[in-house]
């Protein structure tokens, strides 16, 4: 069976070196960027199974990056990473595109759960 293509987005380079080298642990094969721009190539090219994408980044929103991938990766679920707690904001994400919203910190095995989860929901769909 093939590894879960995973794309990790945050310009928090410590934090993207450790969770995904906790999601390669656990087997997923990860791909990241630190930047919107980086990101969107990334996405385009390596067409991943799931997207980790922080609300927060220094080029652009974690919005426009779904926003701007999205049509060109239908199969492709996309989790929207935040630390805003607010309703407003889940509409603006949902409205985006975003198949999830995680909130930080968050757990390498809550990560794992939610992408697994929503990867099932997208083949049942």
């Amino acid at each position: 069976m093939d590894k879960v293509k995973v794309v990790i987005v945050d310009d928090e380079k410590e934090y993207v070196k450790d969770l995904a080298k906790g999601l390669e642990i656990m087997g997923y094969e990860v791909f990241s960027a630190t930047n919107g721009i980086d990101a969107i190539g990334l996405i385009n090219s390596k067409k991943p199974d799931a997207v980790l994408c922080d609300y927060k980044l220094e080029d652009m929103d974690g919005t426009q990056v779904i926003e701007t991938t999205k049509s060109a990766n239908p199969h492709t679920v996309y989790i929207l990473v935040t630390a805003y707690y607010d309703e407003s904001f889940n509409e603006i994400f949902r409205k985006a595109g975003a198949d999830q919203i995680v909130y930080k910190p968050i757990q390498f095995t809550d990560i794992d759960g939610t992408i697994r989860k929503s990867l099932g929901k997208r083949a049942s769909a």
